[in-house]
């Protein structure tokens, strides 16, 4: 069984991430993180958090705002 505060990495496609939620050992938990293996975006949920935090290319980034289909916003941003 696995559970939010245990280090567990599963590799896949990208395509079959949506088969997560839905896993038997994953309870009620959602992916925490999902990091392509070129490693040029990433994703980022804690297990109480209202959102999905996602760092890439501006051109990402972009597009995540602009589709009508999501509700998203843009964090401020200190380097």
């Amino acid at each position: 069984m696995f559970y939010y505060h245990v280090p567990t990495v599963l590799t896949g496609r990208l395509g079959d991430a949506h088969s997560l939620y839905h896993h038997p050992d994953l309870m009620a938990y959602s992916p925490s993180n999902i990091w392509p293996a070129d490693q040029t975006w990433v994703t980022f949920t804690h297990f109480d958090l209202h959102g999905t935090k996602v760092a890439g290319p501006a051109s990402l980034i972009e597009a995540l705002l602009h589709d009508p289909g999501l509700e998203a916003l843009r964090l401020p941003w200190k380097p």
